[in-house]
């Protein structure tokens, strides 16, 4: 037999891992994007709106900018 809490904490449950794996897909198509801005100075209106979106998502800003950092540094070789 089901309940409404019982329904309702798994709908969360499918919320959050939804959630969750749009979160993990923007961070791939951030990476993409931040690489191929760093390499060609093209794209920034595209990372902007990925950014926005990580923020939307609820990613943690310190993480994804340490990430960036990181990808600058790659490409420049840092």
């Amino acid at each position: 037999m089901f309940t409404i809490q019982g329904l309702m904490m798994k709908t969360e449950y499918m919320m959050e891992q939804i959630r969750q794996n749009a979160l993990n897909d923007t961070i791939e198509q951030f990476k993409a994007a931040a690489r191929h801005y760093y390499e060609t100075c093209e794209g920034g209106t595209t990372l902007t709106k990925l950014i926005k979106d990580l923020e939307n998502l609820g990613a943690n800003m310190d993480e994804v900018t340490e990430l960036d950092l990181n990808i600058r540094d790659e490409v420049f070789g840092l």
